[in-house]
């Protein structure tokens, strides 16, 4: 049968919805995955300041008992334990791996980290428990997709973050684990529930082929456990069954004080858990009521919030580029959901220039040095380099050379190089690009200097796109486009076109100018060639379209 499955538009939410989508298809069934814009996805502030629980899967249950989707994926641990009229979960899938993991700069462990090092989460339960562990550590409170909070310690604005082990497995990211936390999970972590409308019965009978029962039993019991405690996701309560037995937990944020419990996994254990814990204490060392406010926040550093941390949450941005730079690292780091896939491809151009009459050399692409280095052009010594912004850079610096000049606060843009360039006169050399503006060949000309330029490449748009990405832009799934070149506007609107919805962003005035001269919507323009400019020019189409 034919089969709609609604979900988030994150990358993790996609990516367990084409897991389970492809369990389906193997049984013979058509899925079609529909995007919704949930809530939580745009919402600012940790996830204790949401204003209630199961903010992710709200507006999915809407979609479903409206009709606009078959059924849903909820990952387990965010979905609240009160039943929805006209509403069922279907299947509960085999659980993967339930624990927590830490993504620490140089592969550090958790009790490698040094004192005072900052740690990234948005869970009172993982707080909770790591200041038992490591009380000298500092922990700020973070938002955001997997990836966002990836580029944060990427960037070292943090030295770690934790994330959910299951999360990490179905986006193919394991590799940024550097250490297993023995951490109480929370309830149904690392497991999924398939959610339809009741009165679905052909829906429900192909969701029930995915059902684990083992696993399904067992978050039921995690589940009875919050549900006992009146907890939600603002609540450190953990809880997790397996092997037989149902351990559980409630722990005070500053790590002071705990109590738990363990029983046979029974049909009612959850539920008697939940009575014991309290017996035992548990109001009194943590509030349990989820609609009251958490003082979680007393106990983050949010001092360390880079570029702004949050500003584009939400957001979800392509970038038809796919290089790991700092700008792709800035925009995750911001909060914006990005999908990188580049539009066009380099093409060197053979030439028997060498570089070596050159008093100067400017370069205004990482990509240059890779293109001379394949052309067996090596800029002499003799010859003084001067580069455009950060990422030229560290391209300069990681092919062996000394870069002598760099605007200052490193602005990515041939006038800002031109600006910064000292009057006098020499013979300057430009390899680049064969679609690079004039700009910095006539601003130093006008400073006095002879000025060559030399084609090493040209881009060229790509033969096609991976079709996933062209159906999610032409259905107006992104919010904005960055273009970074007038070459890329090219390509782009050669492959997919301008889509109403999908906001123009122009990295700089070349690209602006071209995208004006082809008559594309320019929503906006970064102010200055570099991340800053970038996120500013982002956040300003967001605030509009608001």
């Amino acid at each position: 049968m034919k089969l709609k499955l609604g979900t988030r538009g994150s990358a993790l939410a996609v990516s367990q919805s084409e897991q389970v989508a492809d369990a389906l298809r193997d049984r013979g069934h058509e899925v079609e995955l529909v995007r919704i814009r949930t809530g939580g996805d745009v919402a600012r502030g940790s996830l204790t300041q949401l204003g209630g629980v199961g903010v992710f899967a709200a507006e999915l249950r809407i979609a479903l008992l409206n009709g606009e989707c078959d059924f849903a994926v909820h990952s387990l641990k965010d979905l609240p334990t009160q039943p929805v009229e006209g509403l069922t979960i279907a299947a509960v899938p085999a659980r993967v791996d339930h624990r927590d993991a830490l993504c620490a700069r140089d592969g550090l462990t958790l009790t490698q980290l040094p004192a005072g090092a900052t740690v990234g989460t948005g869970s009172p339960r993982r707080v909770a428990q790591l200041r038992q562990l490591r009380p000298n550590l500092r922990y700020v409170d973070v938002r955001g997709n997997v990836g966002t909070r990836l580029a944060r310690v990427s960037a070292t604005d943090l030295d770690a973050v934790v994330l959910a082990v299951a999360g990490l497995e179905r986006l193919g990211m394991t590799e940024h684990i550097t250490d297993y936390l023995e951490l109480l999970p929370s309830p149904g972590q690392g497991a999924l529930a398939l959610e339809c409308r009741t009165d679905y019965t052909e829906v429900m009978a192909a969701l029930a082929a995915l059902d684990h029962p083992d696993t399904a039993r067992a978050v039921h019991a995690e589940r009875q456990v919050l549900a006992g405690l009146g907890g939600g996701c603002a609540a450190p309560i953990g809880a997790l069954g397996r092997d037989g037995t149902l351990e559980s937990g409630v722990f005070a944020l500053d790590g002071s004080a705990a109590v738990t419990h363990s029983i046979p996994l029974a049909d009612d254990a959850g539920a008697l858990a939940a009575q014991q814990l309290l017996r035992q204490g548990a109001a009194d060392i943590a509030e349990l009521d989820a609609s009251r406010p958490s003082r979680l926040a007393e106990l983050h550093d949010d001092s360390s919030l880079w570029r702004g941390a949050n500003v584009l949450a939400g957001m979800h941005v392509f970038f038809p580029r796919a290089d790991e730079g700092d700008l792709l690292a800035a925009l995750r780091a911001s909060g914006a959901e990005v999908t990188a896939e580049p539009v066009q491809r380099r093409v060197a151009l053979a030439t028997d220039r060498t570089l070596e009459d050159a008093d100067w050399i400017a370069v205004t692409s990482p990509a240059t040095f890779t293109v001379l280095e394949q052309l067996g052009l090596r800029i002499p010594e003799s010859a003084r380099l001067a580069v455009v912004g950060l990422g030229t850079a560290t391209a300069a610096r990681e092919h062996g050379y000394r870069v002598d000049l760099l605007p200052v606060g490193g602005e990515s843009s041939a006038a800002s190089l031109a600006e910064a360039w000292p009057a006098g006169s020499g013979r300057v050399l430009i390899p680049g690009s064969a679609l690079s503006s004039p700009v910095l060949a006539t601003g130093l000309r006008e400073k006095g200097y002879a000025v060559e330029t030399l084609p090493v490449y040209t881009m060229e748009p790509v033969e096609s796109l991976p079709q996933h990405l062209v159906s999610d832009y032409r259905s107006g799934h992104f919010d904005a486009v960055v273009v970074l070149s007038g070459s890329m506007g090219t390509a782009i609107e050669q492959l997919l076109g301008w889509h109403p919805e999908t906001a123009v962003v122009a990295f700089g005035p070349p690209s602006a100018a071209s995208l004006h001269h082809r008559s594309a919507p320019v929503a906006a323009q970064a102010a200055t060639q570099d991340a800053d400019g970038l996120i500013q020019a982002l956040a300003t189409v967001r605030k509009h379209s608001a």
